[in-house]
């Protein structure tokens, strides 16, 4: 990964966001999903080869022939995508056991040709990769957060060096058998001092400052033979971004647990019914507000959506093609107002979140083909109108010569990685005092501009004389700012509400 700067130009708006960070309001890109992505790089026809070719390919082996690879015949595809927590690049996994990262090439927000996506930096995992995850408050511009996560069978976790590829230090679990585990799945914590780590009946969790064997371990069930708790292999996790330490774990025998991080104890178990399977789990991700929780299946065309403040029921599914054992990994937006997925026949669905139907159910905004083979997964950019996608899947040659054509339907093989980039516009928006994400009212702005007497601290119009004292005056929320950083423009001018009520002011 390169330290030099990624994008060279982006969009006027968003300079000001910088210029906003002291008085509450802050910039989110508002996409425009009736209009079709664009494709700007890709790695083309790169990996559509043998895992043989690629290690070939990658120099990363100087005798690769004298080497035993099990899976070398088969064909190389990606089987994960995320973007680092800052943007600059992309994290990759593969058939091959190759973690890999792509910088964005220049003018990425501009062009208007398909550009060659390249990877920077290639680390061989050894076996099969499980899972990985970035640092969450990794940075380019400060080398020492710049790492990550990868777990793979019957290895230690390892945290790799973003910059130089090397293993910086690694974590290890050993079973019962005295034998070393690859965990499932794995993830930092919200403040990246903890990895949580999920295998059979059991989730292990390390201090990040400590690599080595100890840890805490959690048991997900009393027992074995126990009915009681969630029992299985926990397959994914997923910390509440609320920040209300509540983690949900999801598992191999269908079931959904929810932990409170203080404790590590279960508070309680979704699943699903006779009439409704939900299937075995293969992602969960929390909304942007933490009101409630999606869930995706292998073998199953919906993501589902629970309802975690009271009932823990479904409230509605959302379809898409997915009738294979393969992960096929969905995405929302930093705004939380879109789920975007991938499907088994290469489509990119949308779905808006926000703007229901009469049944109150999250409309289909898009639907367009965008690979020839199965979408494994989908990442949105935390910050940039654009959307990576890859591709590929397991395919079996038939030793048979009598079967039919017809019967080998998923003949063609699609094995890269694309990034796009979809239309919209940039939207101010802000913090009410309830903590509520809200897009900000231009017609407020005049209102201000004209009569700021008149404006009170909520946007809206007040005809009370004492307003009068709450203008709201951006220098003074600035100056005030910069005494206590901590507190944003919303609850200061609520503060200052306050004492015009008790006669403070």
């Amino acid at each position: 990964m390169e330290t030099n700067e990624i994008i060279t130009k982006v969009d006027p708006t968003a300079t000001t966001i910088e210029s906003a960070e002291n008085n509450g309001y802050f910039s989110i890109f508002q996409f425009d999903f009736t209009q079709k992505l664009s494709l700007v790089c890709s790695t083309k026809k790169q990996f559509s080869s043998s895992v043989l070719d690629c290690l070939n390919h990658s120099k990363m082996f100087e005798k690769l022939e004298d080497m035993y690879i099990p899976n070398a015949s088969e064909g190389n595809f990606f089987k994960n995508a995320k973007w680092s927590p800052d943007g600059a690049c992309l994290l990759t996994s593969s058939n091959d056991n190759i973690l890999r990262i792509f910088d964005l090439p220049m003018n990425t927000l501009e062009t208007a040709n398909e550009l060659d996506l390249n990877s920077v930096l290639t680390c061989h995992a050894g076996e099969t990769i499980y899972d990985f995850c970035w640092y969450p408050m990794m940075s380019s511009q400060d080398p020492d957060t710049c790492c990550f996560l990868s777990s793979n069978r019957e290895h230690p976790i390892q945290l790799w060096d973003a910059y130089t590829g090397k293993v910086r230090c690694s974590y290890t679990i050993i079973d019962h058998r005295d034998e070393v585990v690859g965990p499932n799945a794995l993830t930092f914590n919200l403040d990246g001092s903890k990895i949580y780590c999920g295998y059979k009946n059991m989730i292990k969790i390390f201090d990040s400052h400590r690599p080595g064997r100890d840890g805490e371990d959690v048991k997900t069930t009393p027992s074995r033979k126990s009915k009681e708790g969630q029992k299985g292999i926990i397959s994914c996790l997923s910390f509440n971004p609320d920040r209300s330490g509540l983690y949900a774990a999801g598992s191999y025998s269908q079931t959904i647990g929810l932990y409170d991080e203080s404790n590590n104890e279960l508070c309680c178990v979704l699943q699903g019914t006779k009439k409704e399977i939900i299937g075995d789990i293969t992602q969960v991700q929390f909304s942007r507000d933490g009101k409630y929780l999606f869930s995706a299946s292998r073998k199953d065309d919906f993501i589902r959506c629970w309802d975690i403040r009271n009932t823990g029921e479904i409230l509605y599914k959302l379809q898409r093609s997915g009738n294979t054992n393969q992960r096929l990994s969905f995405d929302i937006d930093i705004a939380g107002s879109y789920l975007v997925t991938g499907s088994f026949d290469g489509k990119i669905i949308v779905y808006d979140l926000t703007n229901l139907n009469a049944k109150g159910y999250p409309q289909k905004v898009l639907d367009m083909p965008a690979h020839e083979d199965a979408i494994s997964a989908i990442s949105i950019h935390p910050s940039f109108p654009l959307i990576a996608s890859c591709s590929g899947q397991r395919k079996f040659k038939s030793i048979d010569a009598f079967i039919s054509k017809d019967q080998n339907r998923n003949t063609t093989s699609d094995n890269s990685l694309k990034v796009w980039r979809a239309k919209g516009d940039y939207a101010w928006r802000y913090y009410n005092t309830g903590g509520e994400n809200l897009i900000h009212n231009t017609e407020v702005d005049e209102n201000i501009t004209s009569n700021p007497e008149e404006i009170n601290v909520e946007g809206t119009v007040d005809v009370d004389s004492r307003t009068a004292i709450l203008e709201v005056d951006l220098v003074e929320v600035e100056e005030q700012m910069n005494i206590d950083f901590n507190i944003n423009a919303i609850d200061y001018l609520e503060l200052k509400r306050q004492n015009v009520d008790d006669g403070v002011i």
